[in-house]
């Protein structure tokens, strides 16, 4: 593990002005490390106590973690009531599984992992963006690249490669989108999946995204973007929701230069002839006025759309597990290649 240069390593308190901290962070060309004393602050939450949980309930602190998100810096760590942060660019010399080659990044700073499969003949790809992490407000870099459907492997044709992408930027994620911290994220991961796809040897068509909730805003983007097919279940595709009923639960206010409403609006206006798109969703979840605005009253006539009334479904968070057989369906299908028809079917 590569030495800390404490030359462009800064100690804070949380209780210095805003300002302060604005002028020692900005004064610094290559700050790379900032150890963020908050002793005293309480997290209102059940999960460990770091800046992040703290600021999810705390005005102040919130104000001063978003500034230093958007200059770059990610929390890794939290111990003795510090949490300490790594800029993006240094990502690469500390995050354990980077260094072990577990997890490849390349020039941009994308973080992603490619899992091959037993058959290499007719290959596909299968892009997998993570979902909120379980413990959305982990210190752990572990939150941005969070492992949704590990065996998923054996349950799609034998031939199809696997690639995982990290949600870098922000506070717990971009929804791998452009935000003030990563600017040029979306041309970055596009990049990624049509590099590993050459270099794959797999032609566009054969390429599906997957994601759910966090995952499907990156699925649905990516698809209507660049002509992929997907799969996309319960996508977050505005941040209303979110910011009007839990307080801004993501850390979406701030980071972005517009929310997702506006970027999703401006997308559906231009989407690729190629595209292939299967969304899974509920009546139950609150997701889903966004779902049926921005693409069901659009595209029901274009891109299959299924309703899970499954009365086990009760928040958001449900619809994933509970529309496992659809989502496999769908992805299946899409892999095999099978013309798929349009509409908005209800299942159970």
């Amino acid at each position: 593990m590569e030495k800390i240069n404490t030359k462009s390593c800064i100690h804070i308190s949380l209780d210095d002005p805003l300002k302060t901290i604005k002028n020692r962070v900005l004064a610094l060309d290559k700050l790379n490390f900032i150890h963020v004393d908050h002793a005293g602050r309480q997290t209102h939450t059940k999960q460990a106590n770091s800046i992040i949980s703290i600021a999810g309930n705390d005005a102040d602190a919130k104000a001063k973690l978003t500034f230093l998100a958007n200059q770059g810096f990610h929390v890794y760590l939290a111990r003795n009531e510090t949490s300490s942060m790594v800029h993006h660019r240094r990502i690469r010399t500390l995050w354990r599984d980077v260094v072990a080659k577990e997890i490849t990044v390349d020039e941009n700073n994308i973080f992603y992992a490619t899992q091959k499969p037993p058959l290499t003949v007719s290959p596909k790809l299968l892009v997998i963006f993570s979902s909120i992490a379980a413990t959305m407000y982990t210190p752990s870099l572990q939150r941005h690249f969070e492992k949704n459907f590990a065996t998923i492997a054996k349950y799609v044709p034998q031939n199809t490669h696997i690639l995982r992408i990290a949600d870098m930027g922000a506070v717990v994620g971009s929804f791998y989108l452009n935000s003030k911290s990563l600017p040029n994220n979306e041309a970055h991961v596009a990049a990624v999946i049509a590099r590993e796809a050459k270099r794959l040897g797999v032609s566009n068509e054969d390429v599906v995204l997957y994601g759910s909730s966090k995952g499907g805003t990156a699925a649905v983007f990516y698809a209507l973007k660049y002509g992929y097919q997907a799969v996309a279940v319960d996508p977050i595709l505005s941040d209303e929701h979110y910011v009007q009923e839990h307080g801004d639960l993501h850390f979406t206010l701030d980071t972005f230069e517009q929310p997702k409403e506006a970027r999703f609006a401006e997308l559906v206006e231009n989407v690729h002839d190629d595209t292939g798109l299967s969304v899974i969703c509920s009546t139950r979840s609150p997701q889903y006025p966004y779902i049926n605005e921005t693409l069901i009253s659009r595209f029901a006539d274009r891109f299959v759309f299924l309703n899970s009334e499954n009365e086990n479904i009760k928040i958001h968070p449900d619809v994933g597990p509970k529309t496992i057989p659809h989502t496999l369906s769908q992805l299946n299908a899409r892999l095999a290649g099978v013309p798929l028809g349009a509409g908005l079917k209800t299942v159970y």
